[in-house]
Order: structure tokens, then C-alpha cells, then sequence
């Protein structure tokens, strides 16, 4: 897939030196509190480091260390950076030569590293998924959120001026604006970073709107979107399995059991089930 992730689990004293490939980007997560040192800093739990195209990885790790460190190549590290500065007003070139390490907030890091272990058993040799398209689906989405949160880190003082700029009205015309992308594009299997590429704002900002306007997250809401546009169609529609699986596909899902159980979970039947055309003329949309 163009990107790489190394999980450390130390049973050795070492040092870590080298470049990643020309052009590559490179960040890495510090799991636990040990004796180590990034960049010549002391290194503890919650440490983001960032190691732009250009910059020699410089560290050490010792018996016990436990890390996770993401290698991504330039279209990748680029469109990131593209995400984290489209608000910021700063512009938009990536630091050279300077390796950086920040502290990122418990809660946040905690779901980062769940999030990324869950992932590493999804990559595990051996896993039954129901579809490779799904696998790197997911697995495209949180590398991106993971490495745009990287370049938030390197901005100042996470461009706080921009979150003063947009009042309420300007977030739920944001909001709005991609809702209606978001409608012309659901026959997509889309990640959250498109949306917010195609309205040039960062993840952030669009975070905001979304939680602003609709009290959703943005995942959350072109989910509810999703399965409302299929609820609907399926109405018009025989319960067939068949026919199910085909309209899933055509608005967008590649995971089928995962779709089948979020249905269910919004509108208290599986998908095509024969009480769907029998309450078509009843139900009003759920959530959206």
C-alpha cells in the first residue's frame, strides 16, 4: 500500500539511526516509561516523534522499550500536511532537516494506540476479513488521521488563531457544504480526509463544524447518511439478499457484516428483512 508500520517491542540496548527512503515521512509513537532518548531528548509515554523527508531517525531503546513508528511516502506525507495547514494560514512546505518530539494528551494517545493495535491484528497473517477493500480502507483512514494529528503537533500552538476566526455561523456553513459533497459522493468508499481536502479545511476545523451543527462527528454522520440513503432504497426494493448486497456496495460499504450490524443497531432489523417494506410508508430517517 505505499506505507509502513513498525511495531517495537525491545529485548536489546540499540540505537536507531538512518533515513527513511527518499521523500518519505516517518513518526513515531513512545508506548510506555523507559530509559531512551529521541533527538536528545528523554523519552516517556504519550511522545509523538517526527521525522520529516530529509531528516536521519535519531534514538535509542533499550530491553522493554515499546513503541509504534509510521513510515509514509511523499503523496501521503504531503496530502497530511495539506489537512493540518489548510487552516492555518502558514505555508505550506515541510520542515528539513529537523526532527521533532511533542507530548500528546493521555486520552488522545490512548486512542491512538488502541486504534493502531487493533489495526497490527487486522494485518496479522492468518485473519479472516471479508474483504481486502475494507482492510485498506481502514487502515488508509487512521494512518492519515494519525499522521495529519502529527503535523498539528508541529504547528503553533495548534493554530489556536483558527479556531478564533470561525464563529458559529461560518462552522454550519462548513457544516452544510459537506453534507451536500458528502450527499454527491456517498457511492464512495470515502475517508474522512477527502471531504475535509475538498472543502480545504484541516480535520480539526471540520471536526468543530460537524460537532457544532449536528452534534455528530463527521464519521458518524456520513455513516447515519450511509445507512439512511440504503434504508431508503431498500424500501423500494424486494428483500433479497441479493439485491441487499448490491445496494450496500452501490452507496459505498465494503465491509457487509459491519454494515449489517450498524443497520440493525439504527433501525432495529437487519437489512432487508420483510418488515422494511412493510413500515416503508412509516418510518421517518433516523439520526439524519
Amino acid at each position: 500500500m505505499g506505507w509502513a508500520m513498525d511495531f517495537y517491542d525491545a529485548r536489546v540496548k540499540a540505537r536507531i539511526a538512518g533515513a527513511p527512503p527518499p521523500g518519505w515521512g516517518a513518526i513515531a509513537l513512545i508506548r510506555n516509561e523507559v530509559s531512551s532518548h529521541w533527538y536528545g531528548q528523554p523519552s516517556q509515554r504519550g511522545l509523538l516523534v517526527f521525522t520529516p523527508p530529509g531528516e536521519a531517525i535519531d534514538g535509542c531503546i533499550v530491553p522493554g522499550f515499546l513503541g509504534i513508528a509510521i513510515h509514509v511516502p511523499p503523496p501521503v506525507w504531503e496530502s497530511c500536511a495539506s489537512l493540518a495547514l489548510a487552516e492555518s494560514k502558514l505555508p505550506n512546505h515541510f520542515p528539513e532537516g529537523r526532527g521533532t518530539v511533542n507530548l500528546i494528551p493521555n486520552p488522545c494517545f490512548d486512542r491512538i494506540e488502541r486504534d493502531l493495535l487493533e489495526l497490527r491484528q487486522l494485518l496479522s497473517p492468518g485473519f479472516v476479513s471479508d474483504g481486502e477493500s475494507d482492510l485498506f480502507a481502514i487502515a488508509r483512514q487512521l494512518i492519515t488521521n494519525v499522521m495529519t494529528l502529527a503535523w498539528e503537533y508541529q504547528l503553533p500552538n495548534g493554530f489556536p488563531q483558527t479556531r478564533d476566526r470561525h464563529g458559529p455561523r461560518n462552522r454550519a456553513r462548513l457544516a452544510r457544504r459537506a453534507e451536500d459533497w458528502l450527499r454527491a459522493h456517498l457511492h464512495e468508499s470515502l475517508a474522512i480526509s477527502e471531504v475535509c481536502l475538498a472543502m480545504r479545511v484541516s480535520r480539526r476545523e471540520m471536526e468543530y463544524a460537524f460537532r457544532q451543527a449536528f452534534d455528530l462527528s463527521p464519521r458518524d454522520f456520513l455513516q447515519a447518511l450511509r445507512l439512511n440513503a440504503i434504508h431508503r432504497a431498500l424500501q423500494r426494493c424486494p428483500p433479497d439478499r441479493g439485491m441487499v448486497t448490491q445496494i450496500a456496495m452501490e452507496h459505498g460499504v465494503t465491509h457487509l457484516g459491519r454494515f449489517a450490524g450498524r443497520y440493525r443497531d439504527l433501525f432495529g432489523e437487519l437489512p432487508g428483512s420483510s418488515s422494511t417494506k412493510k413500515r416503508k410508508h412509516q418510518m421517518s430517517d433516523h439520526g439524519i
